[in-house]
């Protein structure tokens, strides 16, 4: 896990003399596997503080698509059990449910379906696993025996560049590999310290850019992680805003809205 740097952070706490609360900005994407794909997000810091991002982290959920195929069913004979199903008739089958028959190729969509996984179909697992899974199969239950599993959450690949719009300023040479500057999503240092934290200003619009790397197919979710600075001049949470409100209240209503 990432520690933060002495200097910055701990400046970045100690120096605002003004309340303080902890505050997030969340970013979310739908990521549709198809590499090169950019895709924008912004949101725009509030008029009542200004924001300070002291770190960034993200994760992923995977969209699954239940998928439940079995051998074709000229395959099938009074014989047919878990241990002597063989590799190209459950092919043969997945081919078929996703309508990707190719002759003597694997389809490109049968072909993505293997590199992640398949799996028994929960619903008919003990029935093939009887007798050390010699157990005989009708029809019904080889045609539905396996089912698809969904990429693991560890083959996100993304790139992604931080910009203030109002000033702007961008916080990296170019887009920043995920794995690079923030780890990969099975928990391991998914998040990093920002070498300073970083100020946004009221009102500034706050930009994430995500450029897809990978087939990986679900939604990801960013957060800065930070805080917000209250009683900036300016601001409704100001001090002279409200200096100004108590007067006005104090003058009571003859004296705020006394004729001319």
């Amino acid at each position: 896990m990432s520690h933060a740097p002495l200097s910055g952070f701990d400046e970045a706490v100690s120096a605002p003399t003004r309340r303080t609360i902890p505050f997030d900005f969340a970013f979310r994407y739908d990521l549709t596997g198809e590499p090169g794909t950019v895709r924008r997000n912004v949101v725009t810091v509030s008029i009542e503080a200004a924001f300070v991002a002291v770190s960034i982290g993200y994760g992923v959920v995977p969209t699954v698509e239940t998928i439940t195929f079995g051998i074709p069913a000229s395959a099938v004979s009074e014989k047919t059990a878990l241990r002597n199903i063989r590799l190209g008739d459950v092919i043969d089958g997945l081919a078929q449910t996703l309508d990707d028959v190719v002759p003597g190729q694997v389809g490109p969509a049968v072909a993505s379906v293997l590199g992640n996984g398949i799996k028994l179909n929960g619903a008919l697992r003990t029935t093939a696993l009887l007798g050390g899974g010699n157990s005989s199969l009708d029809a019904d239950a080889a045609g539905s025996l396996f089912q698809a599993v969904a990429a693991p959450t560890d083959r996100v690949q993304f790139r992604y560049a931080l910009f203030d719009d109002a000033t702007g300023r961008e916080f990296q040479s170019e887009p920043i590999l995920n794995i690079a500057g923030l780890g990969i999503a099975d928990g391991y240092r998914p998040f990093r310290y920002f070498a300073r934290p970083i100020r946004f200003a009221p009102r500034s619009t706050i930009r994430l850019e995500v450029t897809e790397e990978s087939e990986f197919v679900g939604e990801l979710h960013v957060a800065l992680q930070g805080y917000k600075i209250l009683g900036g001049a300016s601001s409704p949470t100001g001090r002279a805003v409200r200096r100004a409100a108590r007067r006005m209240d104090q003058a009571g209503p003859a004296r705020r809205f006394r004729p001319r």
